[in-house]
């Protein structure tokens, strides 16, 4: 059986990360000037981390995103996902 504070270490670190993704998204333009600016892939990630002010691990996460993750509908579901983690979690 989980411990509850595992769920609860688990579920804001789901949160951190939907934060930012969703920052990447809002900053989409941004994010790929960098990244098509960048001379290799490490370049690239720091100017993330930079931007976004984001760890290393979430900053690949942004850089990992799919366009497909960009649609409307997605962006949404990832809004939901964030509110209902931040009231659970803040």
């Amino acid at each position: 059986m989980i411990a509850d504070d595992e769920v609860a270490k688990a579920e804001r670190a789901r949160l951190e990360m939907l934060d930012a993704v969703y920052a990447g998204i809002q900053h989409r333009s941004e994010v790929l000037e960098l990244v098509s600016n960048s001379e290799l892939a490490e370049d690239a990630l720091r100017a993330v981390q930079d931007l976004l002010g984001l760890t290393e691990q979430h900053a690949q996460a942004v850089l990992d995103l799919q366009f497909a993750r960009l649609t409307r509908s997605s962006v949404a579901r990832i809004e939901r996902d964030r509110e209902q983690l931040r009231a659970e979690w803040g």
